[in-house]
Parts: C-alpha cells; sequence; structure tokens
C-alpha cells in the first residue's frame, strides 16, 4: 500500500430525515454560509463543537434549541458619589 493511500481520510455518509421546519433551518442555514446542503451540515457541526470548547472558559452559554443567546434587561441604579 503507498503512503498516499494510507493517509487518506476516510469518509462515512449517513442519511437523516428533516421535518418540514428542519429543511426551512437547513435552507436558511445554505443562505447564510453560501454553502450546498452537505457542507452547510459540516459547518454547522464544527461550529457547535468550536462553541463546545470555550463555552466552559468564558460563561458564555446558549440554551439548546436556541441560535443565539437571550436577551434580558439588568437594572442598574446609581450609588451615591460616597459610595
Amino acid at each position: 500500500m503507498s503512503d498516499i493511500l494510507a493517509d487518506e481520510v476516510k469518509t462515512r455518509s449517513f442519511s437523516i430525515r428533516l421535518t418540514p421546519d428542519d429543511q426551512t433551518a437547513l435552507a436558511e442555514l445554505c443562505d447564510l454560509y453560501g454553502l450546498d446542503r452537505p457542507d452547510s451540515i459540516r459547518r454547522a457541526v464544527r461550529q457547535a463543537l468550536a462553541w463546545k470548547k470555550h463555552l466552559g472558559q468564558s460563561g458564555y452559554f446558549i440554551p439548546a434549541g436556541e441560535s443565539q443567546p437571550p436577551e434580558f434587561r439588568i437594572r442598574l441604579e446609581r450609588k451615591g458619589t460616597h459610595e
């Protein structure tokens, strides 16, 4: 066996069933990334794994099923200048 064949990356294909909502979401990913369906799925998987590596370090998290963190207001009250 040549060195080139030994160094080849093994790939695996799979199929999944998408709900109509999932199909819409995938189409939106394709538009967002400017990629076809398989490449959009690959990028989304890699992006999710990259986010996971940073979650524990920064304290930043996104609830499961959300694409962006929720926003909420925090009311700050000023204290006197001597406090």
